[in-house]
């Protein structure tokens, strides 16, 4: 047999065996898969993406590695994540933090210029009072504000965080004249409500609990979220009482760069899905005080664009977005 019928016919037994799907395209995952975590090791958006990526990697059936890549309000991780080739490979967690950095400019993208997997869980926001002070309802602190307008103050945990965001929505819906005070963190913020150098501040739940048991120092006026929930449940929601468009707390999601394959993006929110349903998952959210909140598809995207109209008519009301 001759060198060239020799070098044909192998030529055409591998054409031949790749055209079978097999070869024509790798089963997704192959390989390790790694999650950007855009904040530092040790805090909740942290802990809920180590969380979730041990759920994640059953339904996967492959290694899961956590990189940490904080910076800039997330902003240098969120950016590594939308510069990453589009296989699959490279997933980030993202929430609220996105769509602000995003919106101040911090990020150098829209923040639906990724593909976005699923909305994992949320988080929600309480305004609490101490104990002893005068109001017993949400109605009562409000109203108080009106009276005197600027004297109730209402703590948040920095100028542009997100409880600074739900402070001023809180007065634009209700038309409250509430002095809103700003902290270098939920901890001083926690302090001074304590000591009554505030009137009331807004936290997340897991921050209140502490405080809120056989013997509370602190009163709870209000859940920000959907629907109560079980840590206090006694406490209404803000809907309940006839207040809606304010943020609810943050969120935490999945997403992958822009333009990953169609079927590796089926596969992705397919396992999401499956992993939300985790014991170990749901049972490390109701610990931490959080709850499950799994949207993909078409409900996820207009969730996105609602937050993304929300937080940016936020930043023009307090003056941070023009």
């Amino acid at each position: 047999m001759s060198r060239r019928l020799l070098f044909s016919g192998v030529v055409w037994t591998l054409v031949l065996a790749c055209a079978w799907p097999v070869c024509a395209q790798e089963k997704y995952p192959a390989r390790p898969v790694i999650l950007i975590v855009p904040m530092n090791p040790g805090g909740g958006t942290d802990l809920v993406g180590r969380a979730f990526a041990e759920a994640l990697k059953k339904e996967l059936n492959q290694s899961l590695a956590v990189e940490n890549v904080p910076g800039a309000g997330s902003a240098i991780g969120t950016t590594k994540l939308h510069g990453s080739k589009p296989d699959g490979y490279t997933l980030g967690v993202v929430g609220g933090f996105l769509v602000s950095t995003s919106l101040l400019g911090a990020a150098k993208f829209p923040a639906t210029d990724l593909t976005h997997l699923a909305r994992l869980s949320q988080e929600t926001f309480v305004l609490s009072v101490k104990s002893d002070a005068p109001w017993k309802t949400l109605a009562e602190f409000l109203e108080a504000s009106k009276k005197e307008p600027g004297k109730i103050t209402l703590g948040t945990a920095g100028s542009g965080a997100l409880t600074h965001l739900a402070a001023e929505a809180l007065n634009q819906k209700t038309a409250a004249k509430l002095n809103v005070i700003h902290f270098a963190g939920g901890a001083k913020e926690m302090t001074a409500v304590l000591g009554g150098h505030v009137s009331g501040g807004i936290f997340s739940q897991v921050e209140v609990l502490p405080y809120s048991g056989a013997e509370p120092k602190l009163r709870t006026l209000a859940v920000f979220g959907e629907t109560r929930t079980d840590k206090l449940p006694q406490v209404p929601t803000l809907k309940e009482q006839g207040i809606q468009g304010v943020p609810p707390g943050p969120w935490q999601g999945l997403a992958a760069p822009k333009n990953i394959p169609e079927a590796v993006k089926r596969s992705l929110v397919e396992a999401a899905a499956k992993a939300s349903r985790d014991p170990a998952w749901l049972d490390f959210l109701s610990k931490n005080g959080l709850t499950s909140a799994f949207l993909a598809g078409q409900e996820l995207d207009t969730f996105l664009r609602e937050e993304v109209e929300t937080i940016g008519t936020l930043l023009k009301v307090i003056g941070l977005l023009k």
